[in-house]
């Protein structure tokens, strides 16, 4: 069990009662102090130039700041809970003679190798692990989706990647991992991290009033944003609250279905409505040559989407609702594949297709958002984006499609050609 100490209790009782926020979640020793491995004494500490300053920033924009840090010192006998109270107390002092606070100090005292019976054990407190980030959230009902963790070490980013959080890096090195900022300190990190708090709370604002959509947990944009700049802010924040929606276990599915069916020789068909045709005929491409190049595989795909001059014979002669369908029909046997892509999932040519697929032994994929209408109860796999916007939905729509082909690609590929080949 971490040790929780809050500095403003009026600051969690307001917390209780609006919506959840962005927090920053600081390492101590390496982040806002200097690391003189183990500070377990008050003389040993010693602020990070600009550290105090970086705080002051965060809660000038009233954003909750918590030290969540690892004292294993206590498990090892270094030095007691008591000294790491006084430690944050004196921090905290100091803190305040700069005009800065934190709301609340988590740290954990235990390890698996500790010589202290106590505290020698291990702990979901423990960094990477969540139980310090799952008790701040709780306490001063954050976001961890849109907060930031900010440390020096790898259990660091583990942290950030085990509840969601964005990530910095601070030190005289930097982090290669994609999607982690990587900053000298944390004075040199403020202003970036503030930014993007400020962006997220902007487009995150939503009146009580606001639409909404069930199974959806924001809407973008909710209100008018008065520059391109934010927009776009934006526009990325919930591109990547969005991406995290898709669940793993049905993108492996997709990929199982598509590349056993590239293995036997079966033909994926795929079919979409406007920008989602594009990604349909944008699929036949990465999919066949794609997937081909450098492999033993000789993939056979079709868009449903591509021939302009059947699909205007079927939509005239029969109903658009079965321009997909009826070509189906004709091409299509058992064992084959369909990837249905529609952002709403209620497109009738996209549902009557799901269907006769279903019921003609052709195995099915879904691309959906929104809600995922009735393509996503028809769809055998659905890889549902959890989202209200279009442009979004089909950005990551056209995502996954790349991955998918990147991913059977690189599979069947050695180390060293995957190592010097281009992407």
């Amino acid at each position: 069990m971490s040790t929780l100490e809050a500095s403003q209790g009026e600051l969690m009782q307001e917390a209780q009662s609006s919506r959840p926020r962005p927090g920053i979640l600081l390492d101590r020793d390496g982040t806002i102090i200097v690391d003189h491995q183990y500070v377990g004494l008050v003389d040993r500490v010693e602020f990070i130039d600009g550290a105090a300053e970086a705080i002051a920033k965060f809660n000038g924009a009233n954003v909750p700041v918590v030290v969540v840090t690892n004292q294993a010192g206590v498990a090892r006998g270094l030095y007691g809970i008591d000294d790491v109270n006084r430690v944050h107390q004196h921090m905290a002092e100091r803190l305040a003679a700069h005009g800065a606070h934190i709301d609340m100090f988590l740290f954990c005292p235990y390890h698996s190798s500790g010589v202290v019976e106590a505290f020698a054990r291990t702990s979901d407190d423990r960094k990477p692990m969540p139980g310090m980030a799952k008790a701040a959230a709780a306490a001063l009902n954050l976001d961890l989706t849109l907060s930031w963790v900010v440390g020096n070490g790898p259990e660091d980013i583990g942290l950030a990647e085990a509840v969601g959080a964005s990530a910095v890096f601070v030190g005289p090195d930097s982090d290669p991992r994609p999607g982690v900022w990587s900053f000298s300190s944390l004075a040199a990190a403020a202003s970036f991290i503030l930014e993007r708090i400020c962006r997220v709370n902007s487009v995150h604002d939503v009146p009580p009033s606001a639409p909404t959509v069930p199974g959806n947990s924001t809407k973008f944009p909710s209100s008018p944003i008065m520059s391109a700049s934010l927009y776009l802010g934006g526009y990325i924040d919930e591109s990547a609250r969005a991406a995290r929606s898709i669940k793993a276990v049905d993108l492996d599915r997709a990929a199982a279905i598509l590349l056993g069916a590239y293995t036997r020789g079966a033909i994926v068909f795929s079919c979409g409505n406007g920008g989602s045709a594009s990604i349909a005929n944008h699929l036949q491409c990465d999919h066949l040559k794609g997937v081909r190049t450098e492999t033993d595989l000789s993939p056979r795909v079709i868009s449903l989407s591509s021939n302009i001059e059947l699909l205007t014979a079927i939509a005239n002669d029969i109903a658009y609702e079965d321009v997909f369908a009826y070509q189906l029909q004709s091409q299509s046997r058992p064992g084959d594949v369909l990837v249905a892509i529609s952002s709403s999932g209620r497109s009738p040519n996209i549902v009557r297709a799901l269907a006769w697929a279903r019921d003609h032994d052709v195995r099915t994929i879904a691309l959906t958002g929104f809600n995922g209408g009735d393509a996503r109860a028809l769809a055998e796999v659905t890889v549902h984006v959890d989202c209200t916007n279009y442009g979004i939905i089909e950005d990551l729509h056209q995502a996954v499609m790349h991955a998918l082909a990147q991913y059977m690609r690189q599979s069947r590929m050695t180390a060293d050609a995957i190592s010097s080949t281009m992407f």
